[in-house]
């Protein structure tokens, strides 16, 4: 299969990486079902393990990309069951046809409405594609992408706990070396919740950035109650406090707590849409495996940094090969600078790779992964060629 990438995916690469050339022999691509070790609640559903898919692709120099492929439940518009239907009908066109139709991103006059609705599969194969491409120069997916990369980056610590447990559970993360920590609030009585917010602030010091996410709990009153009781704490941002998104200006107004987008981002396709009416807009939270196409993804960090908004790359529960992505994006987007969402793995009691990516004082390194690298003896392979 001959790939012109100077475009790919509706990527444009650096000079350097155009107009090469990528030889597929094979694909294979593998189901996998690992339990969490505690049933994980979310919004509409309660998750007992974590299913998807990982692409796994050679090309003639036996050089290996991989890709995962993983719908979260509630959330991804597509099952599981449809995300393979498609991966092994795209994966099929490019083997034997040499065809790669990726997501159409363009920016022309084209409204929201009418446009192609971005996958997970999308994000899956693109991603595996572009991380071959990157293999076979010896660079990571970033890398090759943006033409540098660090070594490590920085993770937020998940606190998880009931409320009574928030400040033991902060002081671990703290002694563990995290330097942000993210506290899931929306749960209980939004008072209650705010004079815990107030108490770990008192405990960790003014060093510690806190994030929380309210997963849209709220409604504007009760959003501005609860703002007005932790702006002292001097909070980063909070992700979606609002069931109605149009109400966020409004919260800002009335609070001056900063905010920031999560899941209105995986409703948004247009690609020309200004965020500069939301004031108080603080950060979007980015999930490529829910936001689907690579561009888009792309597309949502150059604006993020050209209206300084901060860009959280964030991850949805994925095996190791996803988060490994994730983690090579964000070498490459925020290196060094940002704290990112990418502490998940704890969650889950097994994972895809022999040795999973360890935290060591708040920090990930940043890998590659090879087939050798690979554990992928307890997953089904549903598809070869």
């Amino acid at each position: 299969m001959g790939l012109n990438a100077s475009n790919f995916a509706g990527i444009r690469l650096a000079p350097q990486f155009q107009n090469i050339s990528l030889e597929l022999k094979a694909a294979r691509l593998y189901k996998f079902s690992l339990p969490f070790k505690q049933e994980l609640k979310l919004k509409h559903i309660t998750l007992k393990a974590r299913e998807g898919l990982i692409l796994v692709l050679t090309d003639t120099a036996g050089h290996v990309g991989l890709g995962e492929i993983s719908p979260l439940p509630g959330f991804s518009r597509e099952t599981l069951e449809t995300a393979l239907y498609k991966t092994s009908m795209l994966v099929d066109r490019i083997l034997n046809f040499g065809e790669f139709t990726s997501h159409q991103h363009t920016e022309g006059p084209v409204s929201w409405e009418k446009r192609t609705t971005p996958s997970v599969v999308h994000f899956g194969v693109e991603t595996a594609l572009l991380s071959l491409l990157a293999n076979a120069r010896n660079l990571s997916l970033g890398a090759m992408l943006y033409g540098h990369t660090s070594n490590k980056i920085p993770v937020n610590g998940l606190i998880r706990s009931s409320l009574s447990d928030w400040v033991p559970e902060a002081d671990y993360l703290v002694g563990e070396g995290y330097s942000t920590l993210k506290i899931k609030v929306g749960r209980i009585n939004a008072i209650l919740e705010a004079r815990g917010i107030q108490e770990i602030r008192q405990f960790v010091g003014p060093d510690i950035k806190l994030r929380l996410d309210a997963n849209r709990s709220w409604d504007l009153d009760t959003a501005m109650e609860f703002g007005k009781a932790v702006v002292s704490a001097d909070i980063e941002y909070i992700e979606e406090p609002l069931e109605n998104p149009a109400d966020l200006p409004r919260f800002y107004d009335g609070c001056g707590v900063n905010f920031a987008f999560d899941e209105t981002l995986h409703r948004i396709t247009d690609p020309t849409i200004s965020f500069a009416s939301y004031t108080g807009l603080k950060a979007f939270v980015l999930k490529p495996t829910l936001i689907g196409c690579t561009a888009r993804f792309i597309n949502l960090v150059n604006q993020a940094k050209d209206q300084n908004i901060l860009p959280v790359i964030s991850a949805s529960y994925e095996s190791d090969v996803g988060l490994a992505v994730l983690a090579q994006l964000a070498g490459s987007i925020t290196g060094e600078n940002l704290a990112v969402g990418l502490d998940t793995r704890s969650a889950l009691t097994a994972g895809t790779t022999r040795v999973p990516a360890s935290i060591q004082n708040g920090w990930m390194p940043v890998r590659t992964l090879s087939t050798q690298d690979l554990d992928l003896s307890a997953c089904e392979l549903l598809y070869e060629s």
